[in-house]
C-alpha cells in the first residue's frame, strides 16, 4: 500500500504555474499516484530477468475502504524500528514486530517469515528500515523496476532539450556510493 503523496504542484497537460488556473487548490495537497508514478508501468508485466519480481501495489486509501474484507482489516501487524540488534528486538508484542535499524533484505525475510498468514504488514516508517539487498543482482533489478515506475511532470515552457517535461528521479536523494553503509550483524 502506497503512502499518501503530498504535492506542491499539480500535474496537468498544459503549461501552468503549479496550480491549475482558476481553481482553489490549496497547497500542499494529497495528490493521486499518477502525479508521480506511471500506473500503467506499475501494472505492466515486466521481464523478471531484467526487473525482478512483480511488485503489487494499492492506493494509500486502500485499507480505509469500507469494502475491504474484515479478515484483511483485522489481520495487521505493525513493524517498528527497535533499539538493539536483530536478536534482541522484542518480537513478542501482540500486533507489533521490532526490527533493527538498517535491516537487509535477508534480515527482513527472516524476521517476517513467521507472519506468512498475516494479510497486512505495516511499516511505521521506512526511514532506516531497509538497508538494501544482500545480492547486487537483486538490487540492480529492483532499481531498474523502480526507475520505470516514476513519471513526468508536465508542463514547463518547452525548450529544445526537455520538451517541457521533468522526469522524476526516484533516487535523487541517495547518498553517494562512497559513503560507507552501516551493517548489522545477525
Amino acid at each position: 500500500v502506497m503512502p499518501p503523496i503530498w504535492c506542491r504542484l499539480d500535474r496537468f497537460w498544459f503549461e501552468h504555474p503549479g496550480v491549475i488556473p482558476q481553481t482553489l487548490t490549496k497547497q500542499p495537497f494529497i495528490c493521486p499516484m499518477d502525479h508521480v508514478f506511471e500506473i500503467s508501468e506499475m501494472a505492466e508485466e515486466l521481464l523478471g530477468e531484467e526487473f525482478g519480481p512483480r511488485i503489487e501495489f494499492r492506493e494509500y486509501s486502500f485499507l480505509k475502504n469500507p469494502s475491504l474484507p474484515k479478515e484483511v482489516r483485522e489481520s495487521i501487524v505493525d513493524v517498528r524500528i527497535c533499539k538493539g540488534n536483530f536478536t534482541s528486538c522484542n518480537k513478542n508484542k501482540t500486533g507489533q514486530i521490532g526490527m533493527p535499524k538498517y535491516a537487509s533484505d535477508l534480515m527482513i525475510i527472516e524476521l517476517l517469515s513467521s507472519y506468512k498468514d498475516i494479510k497486512v504488514i505495516e511499516f511505521s516508517s521506512m526511514d532506516l528500515d531497509f538497508h538494501g539487498f544482500s545480492d547486487n543482482t537483486k538490487e540492480e533489478k529492483f532499481r531498474n523496476r523502480m526507475k520505470r515506475y516514476t513519471s513526468a511532470w508536465c508542463c514547463l515552457p518547452p525548450s529544445m532539450d526537455d520538451k517541457g517535461h521533468i522526469y522524476y528521479d526516484i533516487y535523487w536523494d541517495e547518498k553517494p556510493k562512497s559513503i560507507e553503509k552501516k551493517r548489522i550483524v545477525m
